[in-house]
């Protein structure tokens, strides 16, 4: 043997190289287990903690029963009110279930019947209340009916006038508000005059002149007949039912020189809520006694029905009304109160407002109206009208008064 080949012979046994070799394989198998195991856990984690921070659960698909909109949301920027269960039958002024008030273009929300919503982003309507007097109506721009067709509108109410010249001018009147005042002249004599309402067209109020000459000098119509022509003219100039009464029916004889010839036949019709008379709406309706033609019409009927205060049974009496008026007629013009003297005393409804205002509901009182006059007055009847007093029918209180002098 060469000396160099004992280097070239194996050192262990082949015996003990095996079972090296097989110890090594076991740490290479166990290393590879401990980093799978590593790695498992590591995803397990990451996983677990993606799902708690990052993720979201997904939302359960909606039914499909006849409650699935039971949870509807409306996504415009209001206050919704929302229910998932049957909600009851009720009949309300604010809104139904089936309305959606919005101030940005409207959504279509189709909504089941077990589910009421309510939205609004507009501003509210106002609250319809017995503390104010009055809700203001929005002004417009002007009005409706231009000065051309005011003209028009009065040449066709008056046909049977001598053709003249017509004019129209636009004013404010203290009652019905914005007007065309017209007048029909023949020539230098006015023929009539009147107002329409500048929003509607509505002749509201006229004046017939009737000319003294080749009249008979008493009526030829009964005031049986003249009531009867009255109360047609109203009701042709209305629809539906009227509650009115006449409170005042009197014979008018046309003044003429060398005396009077006959003239006409004047009724007033009250408003009547409750039984008892409005002090402002209602009607006047003249009649020419000769003729049967309507001289006078003035229609009045502002207020809504629900504008007047439900009664409970009035407790002021009528002669502590009349001294609240004297009382308070003392205070203003105590020279005059020895000459006061008391025209009438009547239970009314209070219900005269401002032109171009709506009476809120319960607002108009029931209220002795209570009229007098006094020597300052009685003295100068063509410039002066009588005193008005107004006493609340349950508190004995001035409400208002009026006393010229």
């Amino acid at each position: 043997m060469r000396e160099d080949d004992e280097f070239n012979e194996p050192y262990l046994p082949a015996r003990y190289k095996e079972v090296v070799r097989k110890k090594k394989q076991r740490r290479l198998l166990k290393k590879i287990g401990i980093i799978s195991i590593a790695v498992v856990v590591i995803i397990v984690i990451f996983v677990l903690a993606s799902g708690m921070f990052g993720g979201s659960p997904q939302p359960s698909p909606e039914p499909t029963t006849n409650t699935s909109l039971a949870a509807t949301l409306v996504t415009t920027p209001a206050i919704t009110k929302e229910t998932t269960t049957p909600a009851p039958v009720m009949q309300t002024t604010v809104a139904t279930p089936t309305t959606i008030k919005t101030a940005v273009p409207p959504t279509t929300i189709v909504k089941p019947d077990t589910v009421a919503i309510i939205t609004t982003t507009e501003m509210p309507e106002p609250v319809l209340t017995a503390r104010a007097a009055v809700i203001t109506t929005p002004k417009t721009d002007g009005p409706k009916i231009t000065e051309k067709d005011a003209q028009a509108i009065a040449v066709v109410a008056f046909p049977n006038l001598p053709a003249g010249r017509t004019t129209v001018d636009l004013a404010t009147d203290p009652v019905f508000g914005q007007v065309w005042k017209f007048t029909l002249q023949a020539g230098t004599t006015t023929e009539a005059t009147g107002l329409i309402d500048a929003l509607s067209g509505t002749v509201v109020a006229f004046s017939r002149t009737i000319h003294p000459g080749g009249r008979p000098q008493n009526p030829v119509l009964t005031m049986g007949n003249a009531r009867q022509i009255a109360d047609s003219t109203i009701n042709d100039r209305n629809t539906g039912i009227l509650s009115i009464n006449m409170s005042d029916g009197r014979y008018i004889p046309l003044p003429a020189p060398g005396g009077s010839v006959a003239g006409t036949y004047r009724f007033v019709f009250d408003r009547i809520i409750q039984d008892y008379p409005c002090d402002n709406d209602g009607f006047i309706v003249s009649i020419d006694s000769v003729s049967g033609a309507v001289t006078e019409w003035e229609q009045r009927w502002e207020s809504p029905d629900n504008a007047f205060m439900i009664l409970d049974t009035p407790t002021v009496p009528k002669y502590d009304a009349i001294y609240a008026v004297q009382a308070k007629a003392k205070t203003i013009y105590p020279s005059s109160i020895s000459s006061l003297q008391v025209v009438s005393a009547e239970r009314v409804w209070k219900d005269g407002h401002t032109p171009g205002t709506t009476p809120r509901p319960s607002s108009i009182p029931l209220a002795w109206k209570v009229v007098f006059t006094d020597e300052t007055i009685r003295a100068n009847p063509q410039i002066l009208k009588p005193g008005v007093g107004w006493v609340d029918t349950y508190t004995g209180e001035i409400i208002d008064i009026s006393y010229p002098h």
